[in-house]
This record gives structure tokens, sequence and C-alpha cells, in this order.
């Protein structure tokens, strides 16, 4: 049995900038734990996302998720998932893991240059190295990855193939036939979902002027750009009179980056972490992007006092001193709430003791001073698995565990060896099975298997999910209008598949339905 050798690595050797993903559309009932001794909390929009979150979907729910890459990550109901791997390696090299633990799953997006980007489902690796649109599942006793668009390599501890558009595999914890290959996408009703958002996502006209891919499509529909003689183009967001930014949302602590702000507008991911403000005549607020492509937690200036704390925000191209007042320092742009030491969150919401006179009250301050940090989260550690694999562990305050010992080989496993096709020969993968579903397999020569090599990954890959309630999520009913195609005899059934839909960039946008696929030979 091949399994994945993962190489725990002195960390400053590869440590680079911190990523974060944004916290996206969302309906229902969705719940985050940032940290394994965080308690689950309510979903937010604009909430940044870090390496090891986990995220979970109610009945009726579902949650999508923009990485800084441009993919989306989307969860459908009854579901959860973590953001397993999510680093960045001193090269700029992205390395991106999104686990499925139960549930729907959907990803849209590829890998750019030498970035890792793969997705892992109880059982199997899925690894993209083009363009794609997948989808996954993941029940009590199997789960299943299906290609709607572009082509995958597929890895388990048994084998690897190359899984192309209109194709599925199963990976079958309750049979012999541990891997079984599907000509076909089974439709269920969360398709149309997944679809109109990449519709939503895809091409936004102002990507014409930010070099950032998530949150761009909001700024669309939100606003416009208006051309200003010191600034260039810059973005005016259509708001009521009295509007100042950075005054509808919270700042929430962040290891990382220390307070930063979760905006509360629709539209607030990109005018808060990329670029600043600036204030114009007969213009009012308007957001400069600048040329830094690097996540801030919110340029602003802070006033910090015995009970309170206030900001506002920074001059594009400020370099600002506490020693000094800012340039935009006014009443009306200065926002403030109540302040207390080891706050984690500061909410300006139904504040209403203003300070008539702010520097008699307070003084400015590059930052406000970090809350101590919670013994619970030295206590609370996660076992170390391998890729590909998840456990159903609850990870429990002040609770140590020790990492799983590996299973023993399999040395009396009397299946016969599963045999590959070249991957670069037209002929499907055939995969040794006994489930009716599957393509029986083909009469061909023993050829030797082709391995693909697993993403380097440069820490410990953990998928250990938290404590979740017992009872089994119901399947969703499948779409009775989407059957597959009487084959001729001698040949498998036709691919049936979600309808295509325009790929966000860098996929190549459909205009029209696709012609229908030719049958293969081996299909």
């Amino acid at each position: 049995m091949r399994t994945f050798a993962l190489m725990l690595l002195p960390a400053a050797l590869f440590a680079g900038q911190v990523r974060f993903a944004r916290l996206g559309d969302f309906d229902g009932n969705v719940e985050i734990q940032m940290q394994a001794a965080d308690p689950w909390m309510q979903a937010e929009r604009n909430l940044p996302l870090v390496e090891g979150a986990w995220l979970r979907t109610g009945p009726a729910s579902r949650l999508e998720i923009e990485l800084d890459d441009g993919s989306a990550w989307r969860l459908g109901p009854d579901s959860q998932g973590e953001i397993s791997d999510y680093s960045r390696l001193s090269t700029g090299q992205l390395i991106t893991l999104l686990s499925l633990d139960h549930g729907v799953a959907y990803f849209t997006g590829e890998a750019r240059g030498k970035d890792s980007l793969s997705l892992a489902i109880p059982g199997a690796q899925l690894i993209l190295t083009n363009g794609a649109r997948i989808r996954l599942r993941a029940e009590s006793s199997w789960s299943e990855m299906a290609v709607i668009e572009g082509s995958v390599k597929v890895s388990s501890p048994d084998v690897e193939v190359v899984l192309g558009e209109g194709q599925t595999i199963r990976v079958d914890s309750a049979s012999d036939a541990r891997l079984v290959f599907i000509h076909k996408v089974e439709a269920m009703d969360p398709d149309q979902w997944s679809e109109a958002r990449d519709k939503a996502l895809y091409a936004p006209a102002s990507a014409n002027h930010v070099p950032e891919r998530a949150g761009v499509a909001d700024l669309d529909s939100a606003g416009e750009w208006v051309h200003t003689d010191d600034l260039g183009d810059a973005w005016k967001p259509k708001t009521a009179a009295g509007w100042a930014p950075f005054q509808n949302g919270r700042w929430r602590w962040y290891d990382a980056t220390g307070y930063t702000w979760v905006g509360g507008d629709s539209w607030g991911w990109l005018p808060y972490h990329y670029g600043r403000w600036a204030r114009r005549e007969n213009v009012g607020w308007v957001w400069a992007p600048g040329d830094s492509q690097v996540f801030k937690p919110g340029e602003v200036y802070w006033l910090r006092g015995a009970k309170l704390a206030g900001w506002g925000p920074l001059a594009p191209g400020e370099e600002w001193a506490p020693s000094s007042a800012p340039r935009q320092f006014a009443a009306a742009s200065t926002t403030y709430a109540s302040w207390v030491q080891d706050a984690t969150a500061i909410d300006p919401a139904g504040f209403t003791d203003r300070p008539r006179e702010p520097l008699g009250v307070a003084v400015f301050a590059l930052a406000l001073p970090s809350p101590a940090l919670v013994a619970s989260r030295l206590d609370a550690t996660r076992p170390v698995l391998r890729a590909g694999s998840t456990a159903v562990n609850p990870v429990l305050p002040g609770v140590t565990y020790d990492p799983p010992e590996p299973p023993p080989p399999d040395s009396a496993d009397s299946r016969p060896p599963a045999v590959l096709t070249n991957p670069d020969a037209a002929e499907a993968p055939s995969v040794v099975t006994d489930s009716p579903e599957a393509v029986p397999p083909q009469t061909q020569p023993a050829q030797q298997a082709v391995l693909y090599a697993a993403p380097v990954y440069t820490g410990i890959v953990v998928m250990n999910p938290p404590e979740y309630p017992a009872s089994a999520p119901p399947k969703p009913p499948r779409n009775p209008t989407q059957t597959a195609t009487p084959a001729a005899p001698g040949t498998a059934p036709a691919p049936v598949s979600p309808s295509p839909v325009p790929r966000r960039p860098p996929l190549v946008p459909r205009t029209h339905p696709p012609d229908p696929a030719p049958v293969r030979k081996g299909q």
C-alpha cells in the first residue's frame, strides 16, 4: 500500500505572508470554528478565514468561500469541511488543501505556476493542475469525486488515475472494490446554486482596476469607478449621506495581523484590506486600490483611552506617526467604541458616549495592545493524519491527543492490482470493481501504473473534524429531468452532467453548450 510521506520541516525555512480567505455569500445556519480550542460561532460575511478553520452548514444552508487565488470553495446543506493547509512559502508558492468531512462541496479554480492545490475526501485526494469545476460528496460509508468541467488527478493509497470531464470516482469503504469508476455525473439539487455563483463571480468589470481576485465582483453592483486628478481611477460606493469608512463592521483579533476589520457592508472585503480611503470635494469618500497586494488588517490611525478606542482611515500614501495628527483626523471620520484590556472584538455598534474633545481623553497610537493568550488554546492539539484521510475525533479544550498509530500493511490483501491506462492515451482508466454502476474491466495488456507525485507539503496535514451532531445528513434528491442517454449495445452510457456555465478566469468561458461528448474507446 502506497502512502503519502509528509515531512515536518522547520517553519522558519518556509515562512511567508499569512494567507486569508474570505467568507462570502451564505444562507441559513452557518458556523465557523477558527482554531481547535475556539467555540463555534455564527458566520459573518467578509470574515477573514485562516488555515485550520472548520466550517459547517445546517439543513437548507450553504456557504461560499473565496480564496486569494481567485478560486471558490462551497459547502452545501448539512456539510462540514476544513481549510486544512492554506500557506504561502517564502518563494511565493501557494499551498492549498481543502478537505470535506461529510456532505457536499463544490470547487471552481486552478493552480497557477508552481502552486499546489488539492481537495480531500475520506480515502482519496484530488490534485488540480488545470482549471476545473469539481463536486465532492462524503457519506458515512462512501465518498465520491465528480468532474463537472476540466480534468484532475485522483490519488488514493491504492492507485492514481486521471479523471476527465463528466466522470466520477467513488471510494467505497464498505466493499472490497475500493475504487469505482463511473462514466457520468449524477445531477444534484445544489448543482444549480453552484453554477449560478460561478456566473455571478465570472469576469467582473472591476477586475480591470484591481489585481486582487476575491471580492472583485461585489464592486460592480455596489458602486462606480470615478477618475480623480491625484489618485487616478478610484471606486465610490453607493452610500447614504454621512457615511464614512470603518463605521459599519467590527474589529476582530487575529494572531497574525492584530485587530482586523470585518466589514459589515456586502462589498466590504477589498476596500478594507487593500488600498486606502480618501475624501474629495463634490465626490465624497472614494477607495484608491494602491499598488500593494499584501493583505492589511485595516489601515487606520488609532486613538486609545482608558475605556474607549477610536479609529479613522489613513490617507493614500500617508506615512503617519502618533506624534502628529493624521491628515483625515476629524470628528466626521473618526469612529469610537468601548474598549477594555484583552478584548478580542471591538464593535462600535450602539456606542453613544462620543467624546467632545477626543484628544483630552485619548492619545494617538499605532495599534492597540494585544489581548492575553488563552491557555486552553495551548492545550488543544490535533493528531497527525495522512493526506486524503479524515477522522471524526472531537476536539475538547484541555485534552491532548496522541497521534494515531498508522494502519498495518495490507499484506494479506488478495485483490488484484488495478490496471491503469497511459494518461496520454484516449482510453479512460479501468478500475477493478464489482459495482453494477461501473464500467466492466476491459481486456488489455497489463501496464505499469503511472504515478503522479503528491504535492510537496511543508507542514503537517491535519484533518480532524471538531465535535458534530451524530445524525446522518439526508441525501439530496436526484433531479429526475437528467438521466443517462441509452447507449448502443457494447458501449457505456454517455455522461450526464450539470449544464455548463461560463468559467471564472482563468478558465475559458463557454458562450453556448458544448457538442455531445463522443463515446471514447473503453467507455
